[in-house]
């Protein structure tokens, strides 16, 4: 038996194929049966809960899918079954469905993603939060982030792209009283911003005096964004061309852990970045 995988060259589509797929696609209540059977065999009262529909429909949905070979009905207990082909149709319709997810919650932005970085799979971003500037506060991304790190009781952060408004806010509140764990990784170009602008090299010191410890470090590879990792939550940010930012914002759990793995490799590498400025005055 071959595992090879089928390429769309090798896949020999026709119309009924087409409609196969836009059968379920077109149908919420469809594809909530299957998304519920995914789970485990269920009766017939849980998909009525599940989907809302009337006693008349649920069986007319039953039925169709009966007939396509996706479920089938047991009778002891009686109950509900995805097939090993309904399993295959759901699990490839639901990828399918969460790529156009993405497309559409991320447009204009998804492109400028720099995925090949990224050690998870972009469909985890499918119900991502998409913050954007806009010419009446083109900050506010930027603003999102920083009030996040206010109210926050951990930051780990990797930045590429200098903004002034987390380091502003991290200085505030650890002069207002107790201030969140942090430690933020700058790139090459984020840091010379810090180093040789007197107000943000002053507020870095303050900070790092107030805790007696390095906060920020400097790492020598570029960072293609920012990662900040906000307790848990991380934010994904790239410059929009025009001095803002657009932020991606998700608690996904395989991006969290991926936010985390890259942060402490690139850390491990870093130096402090008052012992690299120093070094280099």
């Amino acid at each position: 038996m071959t595992t090879d995988a089928i390429t769309g060259d090798d896949l020999p589509l026709d119309e009924g194929f087409v409609d196969a797929v836009a059968f379920l696609a077109r149908s919420e209540h469809r594809m909530r049966v299957l998304d519920v059977l995914a789970e485990g065999p269920h009766p017939r009262e849980d998909l009525l809960d599940a989907t809302g529909v009337t006693r008349v429909t649920l069986s007319r949905i039953l039925g169709d899918l009966e007939d396509r070979a996706w479920i089938v009905h047991e009778y002891d207990p009686d109950r509900y079954a995805l097939t090993d082909l309904g399993h295959l149709v759901h699990e490839d319709l639901t990828r399918l469905l969460r790529t156009v997810s993405v497309g559409q919650r991320l447009d204009g932005v998804f492109e400028q993603l720099p995925t090949d970085w990224f050690g998870f799979d972009p469909r985890c971003l499918a119900d991502a939060r998409l913050l954007c500037s806009d010419s009446a506060d083109p900050s506010a991304p930027a603003r999102a982030v920083a009030d996040a790190v206010v109210d926050a009781n951990r930051v780990r952060a990797l930045v590429g792209s200098f903004t002034a408004l987390p380091l502003y806010a991290y200085a505030a509140t650890s002069h207002d009283g107790p201030a969140p764990d942090a430690t933020v990784v700058y790139d090459p170009s984020a840091a010379a911003v810090v180093a040789e602008n007197d107000d943000l090299a002053h507020r870095r010191r303050s900070i790092e005096a107030d805790y007696d410890a390095p906060v920020y470090y400097r790492t020598g590879a570029s960072l293609p964004c920012n990662v900040d990792i906000i307790d848990d939550t991380v934010y994904l940010s790239i410059g929009n061309g025009s001095g803002g930012f657009r932020v991606v914002e998700t608690d996904h759990p395989a991006v969290l852990s991926w936010a985390r793995e890259e942060f402490a490799a690139v850390r491990e590498d870093a130096v402090p970045l008052r012992d690299w400025t120093d070094e280099h005055a």
